[in-house]
């Protein structure tokens, strides 16, 4: 549920705006569902989240109801696994069993059956990102209350942490991904106690081979994760979508049959660094 929930709240204006539209000759808007399916290679399934949709009238205090009474299936090569509900109301479905690795190169379809409806979404596990690196495993960052020592990092090349990966094609796709993963996180000085919420950021998909990670993104002393993933077309082409202008709104982009959303798989590789104060 780590990736989904901030793709999931970005993309809402899409979602109410199909609401009201003529989506299906034989389906009701009201009786659409919205699948939110990303897999990852070498990762448990977790992020697969099922909702209705929400008409354009709705008030700012509606919600989307999660639909937590499909029969939700993920076939990885033709291998049929059974997803569970995710204990509580929240529409999501897993699959935490040890038999499932997902790989590169995975043919992957999700089959959701919900009120006599026949949903289906699919999509190919990407290669990771190759020669992961970066500028250097460590950001030294100043005392802030040292106005001199401040201005003097501000100049140095130390200043930010630059990743590098290769690009195969023009078409490749990539987002990066920030973590703390220290056990008890400290807030660097500027900022002023941990949140949780922050631990971990999403940058959005980009077509470069490298990106720059500065202050204020890094919000934490210690050890970091970054991870680049490789992202397919139907998440690139569903982000892109995500605002349009309310004079001119159209059908969200959607890799589903029979429903809304999408379903796509991911591959990623990492590296680690450390943040660490004079």
């Amino acid at each position: 549920m780590k990736k989904l929930n901030q793709l999931f709240l970005t993309l809402s204006l899409l979602i109410i705006a199909q609401g009201c539209t003529d989506s299906s000759p034989l389906i009701s808007d009201e009786d659409l569902a919205v699948i939110w399916g990303f897999v990852y290679a070498g990762e448990p399934i977790t992020d697969i989240k099922i909702t209705g949709t929400m008409p354009l009238d709705a008030d700012s205090l509606s919600s989307y109801l999660p639909i937590n009474n499909a029969d939700v299936t993920v076939v990885v090569n033709e291998t049929r696994y059974e997803c569970d509900l995710t204990p509580g109301d929240s529409g999501y479905y897993q699959y935490l069993n040890s038999d499932l690795s997902i790989k590169t190169g995975d043919a992957i379809r999700i089959e959701i059956d919900w009120q006599g409806q026949s949903i289906r979404g699919e999509s190919t596990v990407p290669l990771p990102p190759a020669s992961l690196a970066l500028n250097s495993n460590v950001m030294e960052i100043p005392d802030f209350n040292d106005r001199d020592s401040f201005i003097a990092w501000r100049q140095s090349e130390n200043r930010e942490i630059i990743v590098n990966w290769e690009q195969e094609s023009e078409d490749d796709w990539f987002y990066v991904v920030l973590k703390n993963i220290e056990q008890n996180p400290i807030p660097i000085e500027m900022n002023s106690r941990f949140n949780e919420r922050r631990r971990q950021i999403i940058f959005p998909p980009i077509q470069n081979t490298s990106y720059r990670i500065r202050l204020p993104l890094i919000e934490f002393l210690g050890l970091h994760e970054i991870r680049v993933y490789r992202v397919n077309r139907e998440y690139v082409d569903l982000y892109e979508s995500r605002e349009q202008d309310s004079r001119d709104l159209n059908e969200p982009l959607t890799n589903i049959e029979g429903g809304l959303g999408v379903f796509s798989a991911f591959n990623s590789t990492s590296v680690k660094m450390q943040v660490v104060q004079k």
